[in-house]
């Protein structure tokens, strides 16, 4: 374990003292030997400065089989993935036998343990995780045979040998077999679907178990465990098999059926319409793309540099509405990943704004925040004046300079803020906001078609304007 690195990360992401780090590194000594005994892995977290989030600190695995294929060490833990370190570092409570599924896919069970100083302060957490991936199958299948039993035996064999009707009760296609194969019951979906491919009555006839590539009971079943689809008539169904039990024995089982061919219809509406909708969006970025080309052609024959600043501008809003159409273009959802959109915009900026001899650091800092496209494109434009305002008035006669691009998301609230630590301007903030065009139209989009907020501060050393708005989320196609 390298301690100089658990020190490290420390003092880069957290609040910890030297008598806490120094803890901290006491304990990721012994981990290893914990996580062999118990088979499991075994991390060690630690608060970030803002107390809500967590950065991994130490990790130890068993030596035959771990749930991750590489080191998490140094990576963030956000509250929102890892609600039980967030409330163990909030609390100080142990959490135990919390599931969720880890970076693998792998589910898995989780406990997590305050680990304090001498004042009795949480300085970090220890935190174990188990394979549950047998624990999870063996309660499916216990249920599965309690359900079987209690369900299908008792009511099902009784239905079938009073004749009761009990189509109604099912609401699918059914038919009942004793082992010997034979239909003992059938309902007038399944009967009219038996004598349509065989032109005689089903009622104590054979099942045709070939129709399923089956020879025995025992293989319908294990075929059939799920639904399966088939095309039967020129129509689609989904066929599923329960086993019937009798004094422990299989005494038969239930093929039950419905009908899918009209949702298998919507299905083909609905993906020619998302074709559709997606050779739009297409369309529209190559013909913004097509403006902003003959806009740079017009700008280029102009001598004044006030004009050519304006026609860029205009350009640059352009290309961030054509951004969001291309990504659009690209997928079949009807939401766009702010962070990737906003790296995309800025990497334009850069290429589009930055002289050649400026040194111009930039980055994009938080969660990935899934919006729908009618909050993406006022908010790409909203993006593109922010970033262009830090471009042209912070770093306009400076040889280098740092712009952070911060996103966040909590219970339904959207933040972004650009952070530049270019010179403060001369005038307050509220005057800058009235003269500059692009705060203008930042105003006004954030109010009006975003229902939120934006402000401009001076942080240490650093001009912040935070834009913060709620999430709408896109209604599901009916």
């Amino acid at each position: 374990m390298d301690c100089k690195t658990i020190k490290e990360l420390c003092y880069e992401y957290t609040n910890l003292g030297e008598a806490d780090i120094e803890k901290l590194e006491t304990m990721a000594s012994q981990i290893p030997y914990t996580s062999e005994l118990t088979g499991t892995d075994i991390f060690i977290d630690a608060p970030l400065k803002d107390g809500v989030d967590a950065v991994v600190l130490a990790w130890a695995r068993p030596k035959k089989r771990s749930l991750y294929g590489h080191s998490v060490v140094g990576e963030l833990a956000f509250a929102t993935s890892e609600p039980a370190v967030y409330r163990t570092i909030k609390t100080g409570s142990t959490s135990r036998n919390v599931r969720g599924v880890s970076q693998e896919g792998i589910p898995i069970e989780q406990t997590v343990v305050a680990i304090r100083n001498a004042t009795d302060d949480v300085i970090g957490t220890l935190i174990m995780e188990r394979d549950i991936s047998e624990d999870l199958r063996q309660e499916e299948q216990v249920e599965f045979l309690t359900q079987t039993a209690e369900r299908l035996s008792n009511t099902l064999m009784y239905l079938s040998t009073t004749g009761s009707q009990f189509e109604d009760w099912v609401g699918n296609g059914l038919y009942v077999l004793n082992k010997n194969n034979k239909i003992t019951y059938v309902n007038k979906k399944a009967a009219q679907i038996y004598h349509d491919l065989h032109g005689f009555e089903a009622s104590g006839n054979d099942f045709y178990l070939t129709m399923f590539d089956c020879s025995t009971l025992d293989e319908l079943l294990d075929h059939l465990k799920n639904p399966v689809e088939y095309c039967i008539l020129e129509k689609n169904y989904f066929f599923q098999a329960y086993p019937l039990v009798t004094y422990g024995e299989l005494s038969g089982c239930v093929v039950s059926f419905r009908d899918i061919t009209d949702l298998r219809k919507k299905e083909q509406e609905l993906h020619a319409q998302s074709n559709i909708i997606r050779e739009i969006h297409h369309r529209v970025k190559n013909n913004l793309q097509n403006v902003a080309a003959l806009l740079r052609l017009q700008m280029r024959r102009s001598d004044l540099d006030e004009v050519k600043a304006e026609f860029l501008a205009s350009i640059n809003r352009i290309i961030s509405i054509s951004m969001v159409h291309d990504v659009f273009a690209c997928q079949t959802c009807d939401t766009v990943d702010l962070r990737e959109l906003s790296q995309r915009i800025l990497k334009g900026l850069l290429e589009s704004s930055a002289l050649p001899e400026q040194n111009i650091e930039t980055r994009v800092e938080g969660q990935s925040v899934l919006l729908s496209s009618s909050q993406a494109v006022p908010l790409a434009l909203v993006i593109n004046e922010l970033l262009t305002n830090s471009f042209k008035h912070g770093f306009k006669f400076l040889g280098s300079g740092l712009i952070i691009l911060k996103l966040a998301e909590t219970d339904g609230q959207i933040q972004l803020s650009v952070w530049d630590n270019g010179p403060e301007p001369l005038e307050p903030f509220d005057i800058v906001k009235q003269r500059r065009l692009g705060l203008q139209i930042v105003d006004s989009l954030v109010g009006e078609q975003l229902d939120g907020e934006f402000e401009m501060n001076r942080i240490e050393g650093m001009t912040c304007v935070t834009v913060g708005f709620p999430k709408h989320y896109s209604e599901e196609p009916s």
